[in-house]
């Protein structure tokens, strides 16, 4: 069995190809490269970044708090049905907390 390698050595690899001006099959040729792990690797790097990528934005409304909360209480609720909710009136306080998320 071949020594396996990581997502690290891979992303080197196909950073160094698309610096070259090397098909895919003659840059694996020239380095001892399988084809078949360099074309894997290539579509899990296109998966990762499309996922990445697959943002999408919903319209949002702004209104005063229903009846019985306070009126110091930000919420955010997603279609999906996961919801935030931020104790404090400053949009910037909250723009802070949505940053540090991963």
């Amino acid at each position: 069995m071949g020594r396996r390698y990581g997502w690290d050595y891979w992303q080197k690899h196909l950073e160094a190809w698309r610096q070259s001006t090397l098909t895919q099959d003659a840059y694996c040729e020239l380095r001892g490269l399988s084809v078949k792990t360099f074309y894997r690797w290539h579509r899990k790097e296109k998966e990762a970044m499309a996922a990445k990528s697959a943002l999408t934005l919903v319209p949002i409304s702004v209104g005063a708090p229903p009846a019985g909360l306070p009126g110091n209480l930000i919420r955010i609720s997603s279609p999906g049905g996961w919801r935030i909710e931020v104790t404090g009136s400053s949009v910037v306080g909250l723009a802070d907390l949505l940053r540090q998320l991963p």
